[in-house]
Formats: C-alpha cells, structure tokens, sequence
C-alpha cells in the first residue's frame, strides 16, 4: 500500500494589502482522505491568475466573502493518488485536470469526481487549456455569438487567453487582429498565420483601425480594459459586440471617471452591444468547450503556448504573480509543484 504524508503544504493569504507579497504564508494542514465520491490528487502543475490572487489581496473580489487565512490558487493538473468509495471510472494514477478557488496553490487536494476532467497528462499545455482557453472559446460563441467571415480583435493575445481565443477565432474562418506589447510577443503571433499583429507601443491603435478597418470590428473580444476598451468601442461594426473578459489594465488603480461620451452613443446607431463575461455564469458549456479544444491541440490544430521562465514550489509562487501583473509573459505562466509520478504501474 502507498504511504500517505501526515501533513503538505498550501499557500495562504495571511491579510490584506495593495500587494500579495508580504501577505501570504506557506502553513501545513494535516492530510485529509477522500469521501464518497472524491479522490485526492497530487497537484503537478498550478496555473497563476495574478489579477484574481491580487484582487484576493486587495479584497476586490465582488462575488465571493475572503476572510484571511483563506486558501489560494485555483487551476491546476495533476494525478490521483488516493480513490475515494462509490468513485467509479478513476483510479491512482490517472491525470486530471481541475479548478476551484482554493485548491491550487498546494501540494495535494481533495475533489469530488464532478469537477475533475480526465486528461492525458498532467502537462502545462493541458494546465493552458484547462480551463483559460476552454473561457476563450466559450467567451467567442456563448457571448460574442461568432460565426464565420467577421473581423474579431483580440487584446492581449500573446497571452494565456488571448493566443487561444485568437486561433479559435480564426479556425472558424475569421480575420483576426491581434494586439500585443513587444516585438517578440508580435513576432510569435505572426506565425500563427493571423491577418493583422499590431504592436500597440509602436502603432496608433485607433489610426490602424480607422485606415485599414474603415467599416468596423464585428467582435472585439477585450481583457485589458482603459485606453484599448474605448478604442474597440469606437470601432464597432454595425452589429458589433464588445466582450468584457476582463480589465488588468484598470485593477489597484483609482476608479476612471472618464470625460468621454456616454457608451450608448457609440452603439445605438450601429445596433452594436457591450458583453460582460465571466466564467461561472456559462458552467454548462463548459465541458463541450474542453473536449473540443482538446480535440483541435491532439490534432495539432491549435498551438499551446505555456511561459517558459521557470516557477518552481510553493515558494515561487509570489514571484510568479508579479511576473505575469508586469506584463513579461508569454502564454500561461505556471508555477511547477512536482514532478509527474506518472501513470500506477
């Protein structure tokens, strides 16, 4: 019988602070089996949402009460090392995916069966897709309603979400404008075959939109918010949709009270709409979502991309958030907590 360690390590946030660092804590918590219906996982790879963990520091989640110590992390891929009774089609040793608020920053975790994907291997491509892109796609045909034929911007697409939803896009036979912030990010994204890669620290963003595209953006899928949310909204096609999937350039800072018009000038006479976005208003989709984009990256569809600058333990964990909050990052950066003990013999 495998042996089990009495305690493991999970990081915490100790209070609250305009930053993480210096709020946090690694603690031990005691091993915990698993119930009916659950299994424990060993956590392999966790991914870093550094606009969630800041928030979390700042108490700015709306739709959730944080009370320090409370745990952290979210996504992350792993194996199973310990099956629960009445769990049915799982076994130590298979790898899954996995998120929940809570879970992802520690070295085991205890799930139920219903949130576990199967998937398989516990690697950071996998950790990318699950669930960041499945978000992406979801955000593209849930709530911006693509079809084919339509220009669609893309924010921030050299990272996590934004290469993803970029590719998607254009997989369904769109023309894609992709935004990013260095020549390296630009030059990545030129070679996934993309119509339009604009580097917006050395082009006019609202000049190119208003030469190259004069009738408009039918999709404008947006997750930096500021200065890029108010040029996508004055360049909306008739029938154009905006998603709000987020606004980083706007978390920590003081409330913009902008002098420009109201939005609705901009959208009335285009029939055009505004579309907020967020993951847990769409669970149902989900899991179509997932095995599609499995599908296109087994089929070699659909690059990947997963930072290459290395996070490893708990303790880097910290370091990893502020890497991705500075904007360095190139696809989904991920924090490695152990080697794959790969499949039960």
């Amino acid at each position: 019988m495998p042996s089990f360690p009495k305690t493991y390590r999970k990081v915490v946030l100790t209070g609250f602070g305009d930053t993480l660092r210096g709020h946090t804590a690694i603690e031990d918590t005691p091993w915990q089996d698993p119930g009916p219906q659950e299994v424990v996982i060993r956590n392999v790879l966790a991914g870093v949402n550094g606009i969630y963990d800041l928030n979390m520091a700042r108490n700015a989640v709306d739709y959730i009460t944080i009370s320090p110590p409370t745990d952290m992390g979210i996504e992350v891929v792993g194996r199973i090392v310990k099956v629960g009774t009445e769990v049915n089609g799982l076994v130590p040793g298979d790898a899954v995916a996995t998120w929940k608020v809570g879970t992802g920053y520690r070295d085991y975790q205890v799930a139920p069966v219903s949130r576990l994907y199967k998937v398989p291997a516990p690697t950071a491509e996998i950790l990318a897709l699950i669930p960041t892109g499945a978000s992406g796609l979801v955000g593209l045909e849930q709530v911006g309603e693509m079809t084919t034929g339509e220009v669609v911007a893309v924010s921030a697409a050299a990272g996590a979400l934004g290469h993803i939803v970029a590719q998607t896009a254009k997989l369904a036979g769109n023309h894609v404008i992709a935004l990013a912030g260095s020549a390296e990010k630009c030059d990545r994204l030129r070679a996934l075959g993309l119509d339009r890669v604009i580097d917006y620290r050395k082009e006019d963003l609202a000049a190119v939109l208003t030469r190259e595209y004069p009738k408009g953006i039918d999709i404008a899928y947006d997750s930096v918010g500021g200065e890029v949310f108010d040029i996508f909204l004055d360049h909306l096609a008739v029938h154009g949709r905006l998603i709000i999937s987020g606004y980083t350039a706007e978390v920590g800072k003081p409330t913009d009270v902008s002098p420009r018009p109201r939005p609705w000038t901009q959208l009335y006479f285009k029939s055009a709409s505004i579309r907020g976005f967020i993951n847990p208003h769409f669970k149902q989709v989900e899991p179509r979502a997932i095995a599609r984009l499995l599908d296109l990256y087994a089929r070699k569809r659909l690059q990947v991309w997963a930072d290459p600058t290395p996070f490893v333990g708990l303790e880097a964990v910290v370091d990893a958030v502020e890497y991705l909050l500075a904007g360095k990052n190139l696809g989904k950066v991920i924090v490695k907590l152990a080697d794959d003990p790969g499949p039960a013999v």
